[in-house]
């Protein structure tokens, strides 16, 4: 068989199928897991239907802390799905199949600018990766990879359209297998691809704020003996930025992973976190995690941080006078 049918013929076939009954499967584990979950009982059909749509706009809390990043990869996701469906040159393609579908395109400049303006966020996010510190010391390869793949159909797919690269024999007479092959594997990708949250365990002193704020329940934390422990269910996360938004140590974060275990994973939750909680030396009671009081120790030089508040409240007079202005004034020009 011929390698150029093949691909774009059954293969393309193939990797369509796969796509949309991927597609299909994800939106029902979505919904089941949201199901699962509890939450929105009161109003199961209005916060079923507000976490689905907002799983269409993630990022969107995070625009309050990072506007004019957020802002750019919303600009970019919508250049990745309007250019593919509204392309005239596609649309001829799904006419001309055996689907015989049609539907009205968009103007062929708008497509090239788009194009454009994708491919430029593409280098943008990819240079971002690579020459900023804190960034670079997070990504993986996979992290690079995955925007190579996201650019490369639009790339060589605006090769195609232009004739770019005619003058170069093996890209005049393989650019058009090249460029559906680079569109099979971003399928694949985006069937298999998961925006998950992360904690950075550097940062993440295990507080709980992002369990409060995760409006579908799908970061957990709870307490089980001497330790906390954090959950995680990718099916329920519909991306929307609250634990980003919300946490005082910016250590939550979303990152993009594809894995084809993650897929099938739809009724149990991954741990992504744990830390031992604190005994009060007072009453023996568990009361705050290491990691919170490790936090802050750093501000405090006093021993009352060792006890729980109820033991605290036993010698209150000299927890105030410890903090008074004052008092540590007075302990400065002591140490002086």
């Amino acid at each position: 068989m011929d390698f150029d049918y093949f691909v774009e013929d059954p293969l393309l076939q193939v990797v369509f199928y796969i796509f949309i009954i991927g597609i299909i499967l994800r939106i029902a584990f979505f919904f089941y897991s949201i199901i699962k979950s509890g939450k929105g009982k009161d109003s199961k059909p209005i916060y079923f239907l507000k976490n689905f749509i907002f799983s269409f706009f993630p990022l969107h809390k995070v625009v309050i802390k990072k506007p004019l990043y957020t802002t750019m990869r919303y600009i970019f996701h919508a250049c990745m799905i309007v250019v593919p469906i509204w392309f005239s040159g596609h649309i001829v393609l799904w006419e001309e199949s055996s689907f015989e579908w049609y539907w009205t395109a968009i103007p062929d400049e708008w497509a090239d600018w788009m194009t454009i303006l994708l491919l430029f966020l593409a280098a943008y996010f990819l240079i971002r990766r690579i020459i900023i510190t804190n960034i670079r010391a997070v990504s993986s390869i996979s992290d690079h990879l995955l925007i190579v793949i996201a650019a490369l159909p639009f790339i060589t797919g605006y090769f195609l359209t232009h004739g770019t690269l005619e003058s170069i024999s093996f890209f005049e007479n393989n650019m058009l297998t090249i460029h559906i092959l680079s569109g099979e594997a971003f399928m694949i990708v985006a069937v298999f691809l998961f925006c998950r949250t992360r904690l950075n365990i550097e940062k993440c002193i295990t507080c709980g704020a992002c369990d409060i704020s995760c409006p579908t329940g799908t970061l957990e934390a709870r307490d089980e003996g001497p330790m906390r422990i954090f959950t995680y269910s990718h099916y329920q996360c519909i991306c929307c930025g609250a634990c980003i938004n919300t946490c005082p140590e910016e250590a939550a974060e979303l990152r993009h992973e594809i894995s084809l275990a993650r897929f099938f994973q739809i009724a149990s939750k991954q741990e992504i976190r744990s830390a031992k909680i604190k005994t009060c030396e007072g009453c023996g009671i568990m009361y705050v995690p290491e990691p919170q009081l490790d936090k802050i120790s750093h501000d405090y030089s006093f021993d009352y941080t060792r006890f729980c508040p109820r033991c605290r409240k036993v010698n209150i007079g000299e927890v105030l006078l410890q903090l008074s202005p004052w008092h540590r004034q007075k302990r400065g020009e002591r140490s002086v």
